[in-house]
C-alpha cells in the first residue's frame, strides 16, 4: 500500500479518523494525501463569486497546511510523507477526480454516528464516496473505538469473487495486523437451498494465508442478519463487498450497504467491486 487519502472538513468526526489514517499510513510507510474540497453557496451572488473562491481557497489551503503542522509536531509522524490539497468543488466528484489522477490503495473518512431522525437526515458524503469511488474505502464513525484491526467480521453474499485483486489492500491489512476474519453469510428463506460452502463463496483460497472461518446467520432481513451476527461477536472492524450489480442479483445493494455505513458503530471497510 502505497497512496492513502484522506478526505477532512475538519471537523470532529474527520479528526478521530485522521487517526486511523496516520496509524495506517505509517504503518504501510505510505504517503498520505489531506484533500479538502469547497465550493461555493448556492445562493451566492455572480459579482462577487471570484472573490469568495479566492477567500475560500485561501482559508482552505491555510487550515490545511496548519492540521499538516500539527500533525508533524508529534514526533512519531515527523517523517511521515503527506501531501496536502485545497481543491473546489463537490467532495465526492473530487475524490473520484484524484483516484484518476494518483493510484489511490484506500480512502478513509469520518461520518457521524447516527440514531432515529439523524439516519434520515444525515445525508453525508460518505455513503456517496463508498457508492463512486474505485478504491476500498475505510468509513470511520465518529463513536468508533480507537483503532485495531485484530478482529473482522467479513460478510460475504453468494457471488463468486470474480477479480480477487479488488481485495489486495484488505489482505495486506491482514496480513500486517494479523486479524482474524470470521466471513458470514446470511441465509434467509429465498436462499437457503443455494450451495453456501467456503468453495462456492471463493474466499477460502483467497484467504489460503489469512487466520479466517465462516459462518452463517439465519435471517430474512439481511441488514438486521449482519448487525445481529455483530453484535453477537466481538470485532474490530466490519467487512463488506460492495458489488455494482442490480439489486436483484446481489443482496449487498447500494441502499443497505450506506445504512450499514450510517447505523454501525464500528468502523466498516467496503470492498469495492471494480
Amino acid at each position: 500500500m502505497k497512496n492513502i487519502l484522506f478526505p477532512t472538513d475538519f471537523s470532529e468526526n474527520a479528526n478521530h479518523a485522521l487517526k486511523y489514517a496516520l496509524r495506517i499510513s505509517q504503518d504501510f510507510k505510505a504517503t498520505l494525501h489531506i484533500i479538502n474540497a469547497y465550493q461555493l453557496p448556492y445562493n451566492q451572488a455572480v459579482p462577487s463569486t471570484y472573490k469568495l473562491l479566492d477567500a475560500l481557497k485561501e482559508s482552505s489551503n491555510k487550515e490545511l497546511i496548519e492540521y499538516v503542522n500539527n500533525i508533524k509536531l508529534n514526533p512519531d509522524y515527523k517523517t511521515l510523507k503527506i501531501k496536502h490539497y485545497a481543491i473546489p468543488g463537490n467532495l465526492v466528484n473530487v475524490v473520484t477526480d484524484i483516484e484518476k489522477e494518483i493510484d489511490i490503495d484506500l480512502i478513509i473518512l469520518g461520518t457521524k454516528g447516527v440514531s432515529g431522525l439523524k439516519e434520515v437526515l444525515i445525508g453525508s458524503n460518505a455513503e456517496q464516496i463508498v457508492y463512486h469511488a474505485n478504491t476500498s474505502v475505510f468509513v470511520i464513525p465518529e463513536n468508533a473505538p480507537s483503532f485495531s484491526f485484530a478482529k473482522a467480521i467479513l460478510a460475504a453474499d453468494l457471488k463468486t469473487i470474480k477479480d480477487s485483486s479488488v481485495f489486495s489492500t484488505y489482505l495486506s491489512m491482514c496480513k500486517k495486523y494479523n486479524t482474524e476474519n470470521q466471513i458470514v453469510t446470511i441465509v434467509n428463506s429465498k436462499n437457503q437451498t443455494q450451495d453456501t460452502t467456503k468453495e462456492t463463496l471463493g474466499l477460502d483460497h483467497l484467504f489460503s494465508h489469512i487466520n479466517h472461518q465462516f459462518f452463517t446467520e439465519e435471517s430474512d432481513n439481511t441488514l438486521e442478519g449482519i448487525n445481529r451476527f455483530v453484535e453477537k461477536n466481538n470485532s474490530s472492524v466490519l467487512v463488506v463487498l460492495s458489488r455494482k450489480y442490480p439489486f436483484i442479483e446481489t443482496i449487498f445493494h447500494k441502499s443497505i450497504t450506506d445504512k450499514l455505513t450510517c447505523r454501525s458503530k464500528l468502523p466498516i471497510f467496503v470492498v469495492k467491486e471494480k
